[in-house]
């Protein structure tokens, strides 16, 4: 069996027949041997030196070592998923899987079943990785503290929490004022509760595509939503984006909305005058007959004088406009 183990730097480890190899140089993608030594996997001092380089070489000590605690903890520790190569005994020793746990939340995945009931530890792993809950037990996966820890550090950590914490109001609630996105794993009922969807979209705009259809059709919510994050118009109703007032108030917030405009306010003259009195630059989203009109480009230049690149071609060369522009500059 041939195995490579690690590279860093100058130096590559690798298992041959059996046998710990190590080169001392690595070049051009090439091992060179120039030098090299030969580790004994079953003397422990050279596998503690090797395990403080690399964790994952407990996979190659034999059994007696793996089962060693010292040898483990310094594997761990280093590479918290090398847990996965340590004795059972090992999995299910609460120093070693919390130092496991602490550097690699995944590592749970290898802990024993009973550690995998322990809140202290799982609360470490998901503090770690939030993801890693779903590694932990089922009853953990119903505790509101271990889920809230696991959705701190990852709002998608909230997809492997039980159900019940997914339709859970206080929690959802708290799960989104720290990470929005995770609306997109509570329950449908939850998605459609205007205080939660509200925080959520204070916290992350992109979380206003996971409410209910029933909000991002609710001109008075939508109003509400993008006055706060004017991108989250791209995740409201199509006939909402189409709302002259919608899709100003968005503006407001947020001056590249109007990407988000439904295309047959282009040539709605009273709205692109409204948006180019915002915006200048509004001038590029409005229809050619639109940028023709001379009220709506001298007000777009008013605003904003480099808008007259988007006017027509006429009106580029108009010299009143051309000189409220310079003014403008």
């Amino acid at each position: 069996m041939t195995n490579l183990l690690h590279i860093n730097g100058g130096e590559c480890l690798l298992i041959f027949k059996s046998k710990l190899i190590k080169l001392d140089f690595f070049m051009n993608g090439i091992v060179v041997a120039n030098n090299y030594a030969e580790l004994s996997l079953s003397d422990k001092d050279q596998v503690l030196n090797l395990l403080q380089e690399n964790g994952r070489a407990l996979e190659f000590a034999t059994q007696q070592l793996r089962a060693d605690k010292e040898l483990v903890l310094c594997a761990v520790r280093q590479k918290g998923r090398a847990l996965k190569f340590a004795s059972p005994e090992l999995k299910n020793d609460f120093e070693c899987v919390l130092a496991a746990v602490t550097q690699n939340g995944k590592a749970l995945e290898y802990a024993s079943d009973e550690l995998k009931s322990n809140v202290d530890i799982v609360i470490a792993a998901v503090s770690n990785n939030g993801s890693a809950l779903i590694f932990a037990a089922d009853e953990l996966q119903s505790n509101s503290s271990v889920v809230l820890a696991a959705v701190a550090q990852n709002g998608g950590a909230l997809k492997f929490a039980a159900d019940n914490l997914r339709g859970d109001y206080a929690l959802v609630l708290a799960a989104v004022k720290l990470k929005g996105r995770a609306l997109e794993f509570s329950s449908a009922e939850l998605r459609a509760e205007k205080e939660i969807v509200l925080a959520a979209v204070k916290e992350n705009d992109w979380a206003f595509a996971h409410a209910s259809d029933e909000l991002r059709a609710d001109k008075d919510f939508v109003l509400q939503v993008v006055s706060l994050k004017g991108r989250a118009l791209e995740f409201a109703s199509d006939e909402l984006k189409a709302d002259p007032e919608v899709v100003l108030a968005a503006a407001l917030e947020y001056e590249w909305a109007f990407d988000h405009a439904a295309i047959e306010l282009i040539s709605n003259r009273e709205f692109i005058l409204a948006a180019v009195k915002l915006h200048g630059f509004a001038l590029e989203y409005a229809s050619e007959d639109l940028r023709s009109d001379r009220e709506i480009v001298l007000a777009a230049v008013k605003q904003n004088a480099e808008a007259l690149v988007y006017a027509s071609s006429d009106l580029r060369s108009d010299r009143e406009l051309r000189l409220s522009a310079k003014l403008g500059n």
